[in-house]
């Protein structure tokens, strides 16, 4: 058992401020965040404190749970939307009383690890894995919800985003505003729910839909690897082998925030401007969207709700009432800012 010491140089905090939140002085006045992190690390290390009392006497259920993810720190600092997933996870978890405990893939071992060794109640796994990582985290449980992927569904529970809906909103709103070539900026290629190379979805979706709007508007498909550092680069290479104005597209759908961003700065390099010469739309509508200028319209992907969802099953299998695995589909939100207006005719810019 901790001592308010020893929590004190776990999280920062001074033992004043620790013990004050332990016994829920509701005159101290914390942000949510630092009341939660205290109160995180005092359930992680089984300090006593009031609301760790109701938990211990049986007020709910009690889960542990692990949290599998398949992204690096590396890899979640070039596209933020699968950090944003994560402390989704973890926000939700503590609001139920389910401790986590963040898992690591042992490569040579072909296990998963954790810094507690205890029992678990199940597994939450966010993003793509593949059979053999799936097949060692059946070893430490048969309790797993997939997020954000849906392998073998005869066997697992899994939440995903429903791309196609937010696909049809994005093009339909587009429309609306009088665009009639829009370019789609995006890898040909992603992986799928195990892992292995696919067309990616959303792309695949887009081109799709286009098909069956054919006659209202133009879907063209422009590949770039959304990762790159050179997809500004690719932007203006595309835009300048565009030999007439009248051929330019209008608007841009992006992959995600990451690609938007490579979009914007190719415009400016370029002269022009966003929304008056170009619209672009993004995905997944992460906080980075509203960082740019001007603030980026998209299609959000619900976290939050997929998050609940999974927790949901997760419980739902803990009390014994997970026989058939179940899967749920979130559909998407557009979300309107400035980046896009209302499509206007094109004159070729000036080179020099």
């Amino acid at each position: 058992m901790a001592t308010l010491r020893e929590l004190s140089e776990i999280t920062g905090y001074s033992i004043t401020t620790i013990s004050r939140v332990l016994n829920g002085d509701e005159t101290l006045k914390v942000t949510e965040n630092t009341r939660s992190m205290i109160l995180e690390a005092a359930g992680k290390v089984d300090y006593p404190s009031k609301q760790n009392a109701g938990r211990k006497n049986g007020a709910g259920m009690h889960l542990k749970l692990g949290i599998v993810e398949m992204v690096t720190d590396q890899e979640s600092e070039k596209d933020p939307y699968y950090l944003y997933v994560k402390n989704n996870v973890e926000k939700c978890c503590f609001e139920n009383e389910i401790e986590t405990f963040v898992m690591q893939y042992d490569e040579e071992e072909e296990c998963y690890r954790s810094a507690v060794s205890r029992e678990l109640d199940g597994i939450l796994a966010i993003g793509q894995f593949r059979e053999g990582q799936i097949a060692a985290m059946e070893k430490c449980t048969s309790r797993i919800v997939f997020l954000e992927s849906a392998p073998f569904p005869e066997k697992f529970c899994s939440v995903m985003p429903d791309y196609e809906v937010g696909i049809r909103q994005g093009v339909e709103y587009l429309i609306a505003q009088g665009h009639r070539r829009i370019v789609f900026v995006g890898p040909e290629f992603s992986t799928d729910s195990t892992c292995r190379q696919a067309p990616e979805l959303r792309r695949k979706i887009f081109s799709e839909y286009m098909k069956r709007r054919e006659g209202d508007a133009e879907g063209l498909l422009m590949d770039a690897e959304w990762q790159g550092d050179d997809v500004a680069e690719q932007i203006m290479q595309y835009v300048k082998g565009i030999q007439e104005a009248d051929e330019l597209p209008t608007a841009f759908f992006t992959y995600n925030e990451t690609t938007a961003l490579g979009v914007f700065r190719a415009l400016q390099i370029m002269g022009y401007r966003v929304p008056s010469d170009f619209s672009i739309l993004g995905y997944n509508d992460t906080a980075l969207a509203t960082m740019m200028q001007p603030q980026l319209s998209g299609i959000r992907i619900n976290i939050e709700e997929m998050v609940r969802q999974a927790v949901w099953l997760m419980q739902r299998m803990a009390k014994g009432n997970g026989e058939i695995p179940v899967r749920i589909s979130v559909p998407a939100t557009l979300v309107i800012r400035e980046s896009v207006q209302k499509a206007r005719v094109h004159e070729r810019r000036k080179e020099g």
